[in-house]
């Protein structure tokens, strides 16, 4: 499977959360490659998965991704709306239709305000067929992920290898679903053409 992370030019929150999803995906026992914005010569069919970090205008991979993970700011959702963003998943998703398209926001201690929320929603309404993943709450000033939802996560998940916060665990959960269950998930609810 190929997932590609993206998000504002330069953020460095997109290559930290693309190496926590590889940890976790490692953790689970499968061969990851983690893919730098400039990658060197690798051998894709060696690898189970590969997790390439495309903010910084991989169009390339966003086109041959299985799924597409947006990180967005909500500083630049109020700002210009993440209009860059959008335009190049707007690009990558009539390039690449099938790919599953996963939207979150990594924000401070303080919760979204309402017009975050809004410009949030606004942004995801625009892209067809694109959910809006869980929130990542980053730590103020820094780039590191913590939880305030750690008490709705399952026993058993607490239980498990603390690799990172809950969210970004849950975040996994959603992008590596298994195969079996995406299927039928896609047999109960099958896109629509637009």
């Amino acid at each position: 499977m190929i997932v590609a992370l993206t998000g504002m030019d330069g953020d460095c929150a997109v290559a930290d959360l693309a190496e926590d999803l590889a940890m976790l995906r490692v953790a689970a026992g499968k061969r990851v490659l983690l893919v730098s914005p400039n990658p060197g010569p690798y051998d894709a069919q060696l690898y189970d998965d590969l997790v390439i970090d495309a903010s910084q205008r991989d169009d390339l991979a966003l086109a041959r991704a299985n799924v597409v993970l947006a990180l967005l700011r909500p500083e630049a959702l109020e700002r210009d709306g993440c209009a860059d963003v959008l335009a190049r998943l707007q690009a990558a998703q009539r390039v690449n239709p099938a790919a599953r398209l996963l939207v979150t926001v990594a924000h401070g201690r303080r919760p979204l305000s309402p017009h975050q929320a809004g410009c949030l929603l606004v942004f995801v309404a625009q892209l067809p067929h694109a959910r809006l993943a869980d929130t990542l709450v980053l730590a103020d000033g820094e780039d590191t992920y913590h939880s305030r939802h750690s008490e709705l996560e399952l026993q058993a998940y607490k239980e498990d290898r603390k690799l990172c916060a809950p969210e970004v665990r849950h975040l996994y959960r959603e992008i590596f679903r298994p195969r079996l269950e995406a299927a039928y998930m896609g047999a109960l609810f099958p896109r629509q053409a637009v």
